[in-house]
């Protein structure tokens, strides 16, 4: 049986992805500084203009940005909001 969607139900589902979310991209942030700058302290050392070094490294710090963005979806899979839960259901 589904219930209706109200904005009671839909803020709760959005407050729990925001500030999971808000987490993640902090988190996506420090990974990606610490890995762009080993990346760019060791193309610099190399002779790799900046520029170049930029270009490698946007790349690099995007795919973390997507990587790490899934988690809080996979955290408020399943999660009891009170009166309801966020299951995936298979079509019937």
């Amino acid at each position: 049986m589904e219930l209706d969607i109200t904005w009671d139900r839909v803020v709760r589902v959005w407050w729990a992805l925001l500030w999971r979310n808000l987490i993640a991209v902090v988190a996506a942030v420090l990974i990606g500084s610490v890995i762009g700058g080993i990346i760019g302290v060791i193309l610099g050392m190399a002779g790799v203009p900046v520029g170049t070094i930029r270009i490698i490294v946007m790349p690099i710090g995007i795919i973390i940005g997507f990587a790490v963005s899934i988690v809080p979806l996979k955290m408020i899979l399943g999660k009891d909001f009170g009166d309801f839960r966020l299951v995936p259901a298979p079509k019937q």
